[in-house]
């Protein structure tokens, strides 16, 4: 009987080369310490492809955290003790960047569990010189985003968007603090790292880029979409695809209907322009081709959908981030407002059923090897 454990080494590697999706090698390498030996990122062929997020799941209080994988149509757990109890997690790159009851911040990968210590809560707020704000439950965080994964490379920033006063705060590796970028209280939607620089989308349809490599950061205003008017969806979100940038909208309907299945807002259309960097507009597309959008709570992230072999569709947006009943970043009724956009009919499909409505929302997390 052949003891899986003592295949030689070359040959795990072969096995190991031959897995294409990252959830599947990650589970490779938990099989026993000669499989995880060859579970190398230098053994992972398909490591820069893009990989089809995770819908992380709502904490239980347990030690452990559940991701629901949409092209396998099931849930796996994984031991993350480091995500129990927290206050806030953002995913970014593959890793989360978690907030903790008493202001402690981290990078988190959730699948190795390779932890950063970045500067505290306290150290941001103080930073912003807004530190009379009581408790830190009130920080106003909308979204954190990597320019690149602490995986690949020590040559990142990480940004933090703190939409209700218009500031964003960046960290790099080295950094004791937080550096304050500030977009003169404007209401920011969200940023992307697109082409070497970070580019901020207002909730005026502004558009800002700043580069952090500068050595003195000023936001730089690209495009101000002066008529506002064919505009009056309640999100904006930017998205990188095919090396381009894209505006997409989310339109939304409330139902008032406390106690049933209505309650809270709920999507009911979304559309996509394409932002033209030398006339300074926005012009209107009514397809993603073989590319497909996941939304979630801070980000919009792209991939291409023909690459994979089933449980994704092309041309669709897989969204769980809406707008709460409660204010614009809170509220109730959040998991029962998530689906599966078809854009070319507008239909919108169940994503996953099964999820009961929680306290938290639900988020994507794309897998990513450590």
């Amino acid at each position: 009987m052949v003891k899986w454990a003592e295949l030689p080494n070359d040959l795990n590697a072969m096995i190991a080369n031959r897995v294409k999706v990252l959830e599947d090698f990650i589970a490779f390498g938990a099989v026993c310490t000669s499989w995880r030996t060859a579970a190398t990122k230098d053994n992972f062929d398909a490591l820069n492809s893009p990989q089809v997020p995770l819908l992380m799941l709502p904490d239980k209080g347990d030690d452990y955290r559940e991701f629901y994988s949409l092209s396998k149509k099931k849930v796996s757990r994984v031991f993350l003790p480091e995500a129990r109890g927290l206050l806030e997690i953002f995913p970014t790159k593959g890793w989360l960047c978690t907030l903790s009851r008493t202001g402690e911040m981290n990078l988190l990968h959730p699948f190795s569990r390779t932890s950063i210590q970045l500067p505290s809560l306290h150290d941001l707020l103080t930073s912003h010189g807004d530190y009379n704000i009581k408790g830190i439950g009130k920080h106003y965080i909308s979204q954190v985003i990597l320019s690149a994964s602490p995986s690949d490379t020590s040559d990142y920033a990480l940004v933090v968007v703190r939409y209700y006063l218009g500031v964003v705060s960046f960290w790099r590796p080295g950094d004791l603090n937080w550096t304050k970028i500030n977009f003169r209280n404007e209401s920011l939607c969200n940023v992307v790292y697109f082409k070497g620089q970070f580019y901020v989308l207002t909730r005026g349809l502004k558009v800002w880029v700043f580069d952090i490599a500068e050595p003195i950061v000023e936001p730089r205003l690209l495009v101000h979409q002066l008529n506002r008017s064919n505009y009056s969806p309640a999100m904006f979100y930017l998205v990188e695809i095919s090396g381009a940038l894209l505006v997409v909208t989310q339109s939304l309907y409330y139902q008032n209907v406390p106690d049933g299945p209505g309650y809270g807002d709920r999507t009911i259309e979304f559309n996509i322009y394409e932002l033209d960097e030398t006339k300074g507009k926005f012009n209107e597309i009514n397809t993603l081709g073989d590319s497909s959008i996941f939304w979630g709570r801070d980000e919009a992230i792209c991939i291409d959908s023909s690459r994979f072999m089933a449980g994704v569709k092309p041309n669709y947006i897989y969204f769980t981030r809406v707008i709460g009943s409660r204010g614009y970043y809170g509220g109730c009724g959040h998991a029962r407002d998530m689906g599966a956009y078809n854009i070319k009919n507008g239909c919108i499909e169940p994503l996953y059923p099964e999820l009961k409505l929680a306290s938290s929302l639900p988020t994507w997390v794309t897998p990513s090897h450590n």
